[in-house]
Formats: structure tokens, sequence, C-alpha cells
């Protein structure tokens, strides 16, 4: 296995763990809370707002800028 395997299959295993968790505190009755009232509880300090800002960041760097040079072909400089 490669290590871009394990990395792959590790997001997937994550994934696959939050909609469990997630699933579980939709039940009636049980005090786990959802993603949502997580995220609020979070958000209700500055340094919690700090984190959740330094996570979307850090997600959208190593997902979305990161993957869109793969996509647009390489122009050197003239």
């Amino acid at each position: 296995m490669t290590g871009w395997n394990a990395t792959i299959g590790a997001y997937l295993a994550v994934l696959v763990l939050a909609g469990v968790v997630e699933l579980i505190a939709r039940r009636p009755g049980t005090a786990t809370p959802t993603f949502g009232e997580l995220v609020s509880a979070i958000a209700t300090t500055v340094p919690g707002r700090m984190a959740l800002f330094a996570c979307w960041w850090w997600v959208g760097w190593h997902f979305l800028a990161r993957s869109s040079a793969t996509l647009a072909p390489h122009v050197p400089p003239p």
C-alpha cells in the first residue's frame, strides 16, 4: 500500500466515522450533539471562531487550492 492510498483510506475512515456519529446524534433521546450543534457551540467564543477559520482554511488549501493547480495547465512565464 502506498502512502497516497493510506491517506485516502484514513480520510474515508474519518468521513465514515463522522457519518456514524451524526446518525447516532440524530436518534431521539441521545446526548450526543449533531455536527451543526457542535460547530455552533464552538463558534460562540472568539478562539473557537479562530479555530473554525483555521480548519476551514486548511481544508480549502489542501483540497481546493492545491488540486486546482493540477487541473489548470502550467503556463511557463514569458
